[in-house]
């Protein structure tokens, strides 16, 4: 339903686009699209919401989203998965650029899907996470489930069985399903984990629970907004099905569900999803002894793939090879505009050669040998800057192949730091096997929150491409949400957070993460005893001058009486007062009701 709404969205918006372009034929032009992409005449589709996008871009109208996922839909049917890719990534841009995120979750996850059809799963984990965080953020779990299956899927593909595990039952701890929908997703879900696993009787008994849920939905309009997600569904649940079964070699099962899939008149099912259809019915075929039909398939399979893949190869070397004979067009059309001024100004100077021979010879000679010898001068000027801008220019090129040299060392540098953190970190959990000590353990446990502070600034810095900022409101959602994870029963805790849009250097964001660090762990610890609930308040902001003030507050049992911060000598606070001196920072202790840390210094830009 939301593509809708994104659409008619499109429609209203852009009666108030700026400037002087007629945008009235614009909701006739969507309207022309829409009926041509449902038709598959997908040339006629594209080229009304080139136009649109044309008359919104002329008109200086900013929230282009909507018609940038109207143009990757259409790249999506063609199988043209590159050019999707640009439409997806322009589509995000101009979300966040125009500041609309009322449906960011829509458009980050169409952009993870976009990345998981391309196989780069690491892109496809990175956006589809973006989905959930929102929605998690703004407690709307309608469409919780379908990113949740993006992601699942990409950590399962990239061998991260482990992970995709964790992260299912965290999130659907925090948000159980909520309707029918929702636990065929789950189902699926942990289907194709137990198959990971190599649990394949766990697997089949999740997805036939899957399938009889689904036979519930199966084609029920009142359980989907277009009949398009009608079939995706149809579809997708079908072939997870026949693929489990192919690949426990139950073939006569899965030809039912594949079959049901093929029986669909041409058109319906999209190509894409067509080729992986051919490509199932060949291997049971195959696996029958019915060579003949599996040939068939086969080519089937081949022919549509070829001709999908090779039209959007040519497509995209077509319109590489019009824009490189565009700009050698436009680059012969100033040459030509040079050499029309350069032949003018010879003629100028005849005609004065001319007037000056008049004149007299003798003025002519001295002028002309003046002229001469300025010409001369010129030249030899000319060759000098010349021979001069040519070296500027190869240092240039030396200088830019240095910098990205710098950027690619720096990120590489920053990810290994990442790594041997991580791995340092690994080799404390495994120490823990062997300790019985509770303040060993603790001791541990403490260092290893620490480091994992430190590695999530040099993971940011890494997936950056040029900047050495951090973003503070993400690091400090992202530590809070590890380390809630790290600590047992952390349901009795509400971490209340409030961070403004601040960027630190790394030289700042790393201390004052650490304190972060130790405020929150001591709180969790300490504040709450005896398993009491209670709320941890982190506030982040700017006041004039470059100060930043980060305050942890909780609502705890606060300090013990006659206890004394400053004179602490515990190794939590010595290093609290540490990363505090080197943020040349005032650190100050309260109990206000509980717990009050003041870190109060002065921004620093690199």
């Amino acid at each position: 339903m939301r593509p809708f709404a994104l659409i008619f969205m499109v429609v209203i918006c852009g009666l108030h686009a700026v400037g002087q372009t007629d945008t009235s034929r614009v909701p006739q032009l969507l309207e022309e699209g829409r009926s041509y992409l449902k038709a598959n005449k997908l040339d006629q589709a594209e080229d009304n919401f080139q136009s649109v996008l044309k008359l919104y871009q002329a008109a200086g109208y900013g929230r282009l989203h909507p018609v940038y996922d109207l143009l990757a839909q259409v790249s999506e049917m063609r199988a043209d998965l590159r050019k999707e890719l640009d439409y997806r990534l322009a589509e995000v841009s101009s979300m966040e650029a125009s500041r609309d995120t009322a449906n960011c979750d829509y458009h980050y996850g169409r952009l993870s899907l976009a990345y998981s059809e391309l196989e780069m799963y690491d892109q496809c984990v990175f956006w589809a996470d973006k989905a959930i965080k929102y929605l998690r953020k703004q407690y709307k779990f309608c469409d919780f489930y379908g990113y949740l299956s993006i992601q699942i899927d990409a950590l399962l593909r990239t061998k991260k069985h482990d992970e995709a595990v964790r992260v299912l039952r965290e999130i659907t701890r925090e948000a159980p399903p909520a309707n029918i929908a929702q636990r065929i997703d789950l189902n699926a879900m942990y289907g194709n984990c137990y198959v990971a696993a190599g649990d394949n009787v766990k697997a089949e008994e999740c997805y036939l629970q899957m399938m009889k849920d689904y036979k519930v939905t199966d084609f029920q309009p009142k359980y989907y907004a277009s009949g398009e997600q009608m079939m995706l569904d149809h579809v997708y649940y079908y072939s997870l099905m026949g693929d489990f079964y192919i690949d426990t070699k139950q073939y006569a099962k899965a030809r039912k569900y594949v079959q049901n899939i093929l029986a669909y008149p041409p058109g319906v099912v999209k190509p894409i999803s067509l080729t992986r259809v051919y490509r199932m019915q060949f291997v049971i075929d195959s696996s029958s002894g019915n060579y003949v039909d599996a040939i068939r398939y086969f080519e089937k399979n081949k022919q549509l793939n070829d001709s999908l893949f090779s039209i959007a190869s040519k497509k995209q070397v077509a319109e590489m090879e019009v824009k490189y004979r565009t700009e050698q067009k436009e680059q012969s059309i100033k040459l030509l505009q040079a050499g029309s001024k350069a032949q003018a100004a010879e003629l100028k100077d005849v005609q004065l050669q001319k007037n000056l021979t008049i004149a007299g010879i003798a003025a002519l000679l001295v002028i002309t040998g003046l002229a001469w010898k300025g010409y001369r001068n010129k030249q030899r000027s000319n060759q000098a800057l010349q021979a001069k801008q040519a070296e500027i220019n190869k240092q240039n090129a030396s200088l830019q192949q240095l910098l990205k040299e710098k950027e690619w060392l720096l990120k590489e540098v920053h990810h290994r730091v990442k790594n041997n953190l991580q791995i340092v970190i690994s080799l404390l959990n495994t120490q823990t096997d062997f300790l019985d000590s509770p303040s060993a353990l603790n001791a541990i446990q403490d260092s290893r929150e620490r480091m994992q502070a430190i590695a999530l600034i040099h993971q940011k810095l890494y997936q950056q491409d040029e900047s050495t900022l951090i973003d503070m409101h993400s690091y400090i959602h992202e530590l809070v949400s590890h380390l809630v994870s790290s600590f047992s029963n952390m349901g009795r805790i509400y971490f209340d957070l409030e961070i403004e849009n601040i960027e630190l250097d790394v030289s700042q964001a790393v201390p004052l993460g650490l304190v972060l660090n130790e405020a929150i762990t001591n709180a969790v610890k300490y504040a709450f005893p005896k398993g009491g609930h209670g709320t941890v308040r982190v506030r982040l902001y700017g006041k004039k001058n470059r100060d930043i003030v980060l305050k942890i507050m909780d609502d705890g049992v606060g300090f013990p009486d006659g206890f004394n911060p400053d004179s602490r000598s515990s190794l939590g606070f010595q290093l609290m007062r540490l990363f505090a001196e080197q943020l040349e920072g005032d650190l100050h202790f309260a109990d206000r009701d509980g717990v009050e840390i003041t870190l109060r210094f002065k921004q620093h830009f690199s």
